[in-house]
């Protein structure tokens, strides 16, 4: 055994060495990154190497790592899938909850537990975590509904196992719990849960409408995180179970591409979920295998009870609902991983004295080994899933976004829109176009143009959004972008607008229609006033022939990726002829969006001035002609833009 370190910054130099090193070395032998930290902890800690000590310090980081660990977990689940699938999901959710449940409660007893402890280690085995999921979606069938089932059937399973938690971490700080304290429990619970899941979400859009930036959203969401993960100690409840509705929360706040959600998992990720994981492997301690019977026995048992009884459960879910074989088995392969809260609940009850290190280490085995099985289930079967092919083939209306710009820093939302659209399509491209105008063979602007497009990285702050600045020189700024928009091969021009009409007789003023009529791609003419992070809806409005017939799907189509990009509801405001076309088409899609349809009842511009407020984005579309646009929308645009505070989109294909 070597010397412990003692030294700050050595110390935090072996953890990120570990952090960099063993993953990396996990997937070289084909095993998932959460065993080679845990098994790097195990090294590095005081049980074998001895380089690191059980210091404050490192049970800090590890306590901050479990907390952001179900924080990631309720962030990155998917609760309009699990409301799509609710009834199927709930089904194998309590199967695959109550059998181990069950069991596990039994064997626990039958090992020398009491029953409080009993039932806890039952809830530590109930839940699971969707390690094996990203392979899923590799293979690209995710939108199957066997996968949508066992997503949705997680969101029971955590939330019960935390329950359970819950209720026994108040027994045992307590030391007994009264039908009198259970129903104060149970209604401090509930309370509190509706407050972080309805009260958190409007907080977090009323905080991005007043204060905006990426380090201020960040920090909030920071704040709310540990606010709830405090609060929910306060009532006597755990701090993981409100780190977990704080996800679930935060999740129903952020739009779904938002650059504040990708550096909240990516901080997490990247340091403090592996700190726990290494946190684990230095509490572990490998003699015990071998000095004691027990742990070897409990671990060997809890692993085959994991495989039996979550099998059972996917075999008889299967069974209801006619689900095949391959199904079954990535069924059974994706819920028998125990990982995020198995590992969170084992760690408390060891904390509140219910079980004693043989059962942690018997848990970490079953951890071990169902995280190796997990994934090469999921790989083997999930290949030889059929996805039905799907019902409307989606455009790349998003896939390359010309966006013009003469200040970045003025048209912010703009670009944080775009940027959200290109990433909803699953990696696009937004191409930044700044035109240097030439004016009696002088071209003004060239050498700011380099540097204003530039601004545009900084203000998105987001790596995963791919850029390309596009430099023109022109004599007009319109035929410029329209020639920019074929040379780039663009799929949609995304265009700012102050709401005004600077010329009598244009629509939108002089370069905007210019682009608006002449260009051969759709438009996207927008007025945005709130950020993008505050929006709570969507009103999309179509007024008598706004739309031909054969434009319907593909514009809904936008509206429901626009929608679910901005993770907010979708409220149609539609013309009697075409009420029956859009529903038949939102009933068919089997959209996750939440969505609600009426009728045009009088002078359009006043029926949505009535329903609008600053949080609404309005999108109206029209197609064809300039006459066309003029019968059908008429002055429609110009009034909303006078009448209400809300952020306006014309969409012209």
């Amino acid at each position: 055994m070597l010397n412990a370190l003692n030294e700050p910054v050595a110390i935090f130099l072996t953890i990120m060495s570990v952090i960099l090193i063993a993953p990396l070395l996990s997937k070289r032998v084909h095993l998932p990154g959460i065993v080679g930290l845990i098994l790097g902890g195990l090294l590095v800690g005081p049980h074998m190497l001895g380089i690191l000590n059980m210091t404050p310090t490192i049970e800090l980081l590890g306590t901050v790592g479990l907390v952001y660990l179900m924080f990631s977990a309720g962030l990155e689940i998917n609760l309009k899938q699990f409301v799509r699938v609710r009834n199927k999901a709930m089904s194998f959710g309590v199967l695959t909850f109550l059998i181990p449940q069950v069991v596990t409660t039994l064997i626990g007893h039958a090992f020398g537990l009491n029953w409080m402890s009993s039932i806890l280690l039952g809830a530590t085995f109930a839940s699971h975590t969707l390690i094996a999921y990203p392979i899923l979606s590799r293979l690209g069938v995710v939108r199957n509904e066997a996968i949508a089932v066992v997503v949705g059937a997680t969101v029971f399973t955590d939330v019960a196992a935390l329950l359970v938690l819950a209720v026994i971490a108040n027994m045992a700080t307590t030391g007994s719990l009264t039908p009198l304290a259970l129903i104060k429990l149970v209604i401090f619970t509930i309370i509190y849960a509706g407050v972080i899941l309805q009260g958190l979400p409007r907080l977090g859009k009323l905080f991005f409408h007043r204060f905006n930036g990426r380090d201020i959203e960040f920090q909030f969401v920071l704040v709310a995180l540990f606010v709830a993960a405090v609060t929910a100690e306060v009532i006597g409840m755990h701090a993981i179970v409100g780190a977990f509705l704080a996800g679930l929360a935060i999740n129903a706040t952020l739009p779904e591409h938002s650059a504040v959600k990708g550096q909240v998992l990516f901080l997490g990720n990247s340091f403090f979920i592996p700190m726990f994981m290494i946190y684990v492997g230095m509490i572990i301690n490998p003699a015990a295998f071998i000095e004691t019977q027990r742990t070897l026995s409990i671990g060997l048992t809890m692993t085959t009870t994991v495989y039996v009884t979550k099998f059972v459960a996917a075999w008889i879910t299967s069974r209801i609902y006619n689900f095949g074989r391959n199904e079954l088995l990535v069924f059974w392969g994706l819920s028998q991983a125990q990982a995020a809260a198995t590992i969170a609940t084992i760690l408390v009850g060891v904390e509140l004295k219910l079980f004693d290190m043989t059962i942690f280490n018997g848990a970490i085995l079953s951890v071990l080994f169902t995280s190796i099985t997990s994934p090469i289930l999921v790989e083997r079967f999930g290949r030889q899933i059929k996805m039905p092919p799907p019902a409307i083939e989606q455009k790349p209306v998003f896939d390359r976004i010309l966006i013009p710009l003469a200040n970045p820093e003025t048209q912010e939302y703009l670009i944080t829109l775009a940027s959200l659209l290109c990433n909803s399509y699953g990696g696009g491209t937004l191409l930044p176009l700044n035109v240097a105008q030439e004016v009696n063979g002088e071209v003004r602007g060239l050498a700011e143009q380099k540097q204003l497009l530039g601004r545009v990285t900084d203000i998105l702050e987001d790596p995963d959004t791919r850029i390309e600045p596009i430099y023109r020189i022109g004599r007009s700024i319109g035929s410029a972008i329209l020639r920019a928009s074929i040379e780039t091969d663009s799929s949609l021009i995304v265009m700012g607008w102050q709401g005004e009409t600077s010329i009598q007789g244009r629509i939108f003023g002089t370069v905007l229609d210019h682009v608006f009529w002449g260009a051969k791609i759709p438009v996207f003419v927008a007025r945005i006033k709130t950020p993008i992070n505050s929006m709570k809806r969507i009103l999309f409005v179509t007024p008598n022939g706004s739309l031909q017939s054969y434009q319907i799907d593909e514009t809904l189509m936008v509206i429901l990726n626009i929608t679910q990009a901005l993770n907010v509801p979708l409220y149609i405001l539609t013309a009697m002829i075409y009420e029956g076309v859009i529903r038949e088409f939102l009933q068919t899609s089997e959209t996750e969006v939440s969505f609600s349809i009426s009728t045009v009842s009088g002078i359009v511009s006043e029926q949505v001035q009535s329903l609008a407020t600053v949080s609404d984005l309005i999108i109206v579309p029209t197609a064809g002609s300039r006459l066309r646009f003029t019968s059908s929308l008429g002055h429609i645009p110009e009034q909303l833009a006078d009448a209400v505070d809300s952020s306006i989109i014309v969409i012209h294909w």
